[in-house]
């Protein structure tokens, strides 16, 4: 059975986009768009699985939620020599999985919670400072980390790269990456890779 990805425009699931190019796995982009008022996702993904979220992958008749599941997923399935992931023996492989993890997590929860601040018109709220305060240093982190590593995991490129992408080009949004030139620079590098611009062709 192809690979069917769900994915929403504008969204974070344009990286598994972007890891299925760089896997070079045959597959079916669906695209779903936002609504268009609440900026939430349509209710036609509800029909697919009961969180309604996106990205949603399908194959061999079951459908798999979450981008860092759905990554493992692929990894393991369509990458056996371990070109973008690193073998467990590897003295990267701590690292990337510290990375592949960290896009849902401690990177990833300030911005989100920003972002409902922001939508509730809670921008004054203490909660809005602590949040930009966990950004602010999430941010330094990736770049104290990009200054002595040229990709994520280590040496060499790999998933948790095409996962970290997202952070950064919103960082670089929201004028963040003026100050961090070791961010500015990896993502420029990323940016230029064959898989990055097919991904932007896809429609994102």
């Amino acid at each position: 059975m192809t690979l069917k990805l769900h994915h929403l425009n504008a969204s974070r699931s344009q990286r598994i986009v972007w890891l299925l190019e760089e896997l070079g796995v045959k597959h079916e982009l669906v695209h779903h768009s936002r609504d268009p008022e609440t900026n939430l996702a349509p209710p036609a993904l509800l029909n697919i699985h009961p969180m309604g979220k996106s990205p949603l992958l399908e194959h061999d008749n079951i459908v798999i939620a979450e981008t860092g599941a759905i990554s493992e997923y692929l990894l393991a399935k369509f990458d056996p020599d371990h070109k973008l992931h690193p073998k467990p023996e590897s003295p990267d492989f701590p690292r990337f999985l510290e990375w592949l993890h960290a896009t849902e997590g401690a990177v990833f929860l300030p911005g989100l919670m920003g972002f409902y601040l922001f939508r509730s018109q809670l921008q004054d709220h203490p909660l809005a400072a602590a949040m930009a305060a966990e950004r602010d240093k999430a941010m330094q982190v990736i770049e104290r980390h990009l200054s002595a590593h040229p990709y994520f995991a280590g040496e060499q490129f790999s998933a948790a790269d095409c996962l970290m992408g997202f952070q950064l080009v919103s960082a670089e949004l929201q004028g963040q990456l003026k100050q961090l030139p070791a961010a500015a620079a990896w993502l420029a590098k990323v940016r230029a890779r064959p898989a990055y611009q097919r991904m932007l062709q896809a429609g994102i």
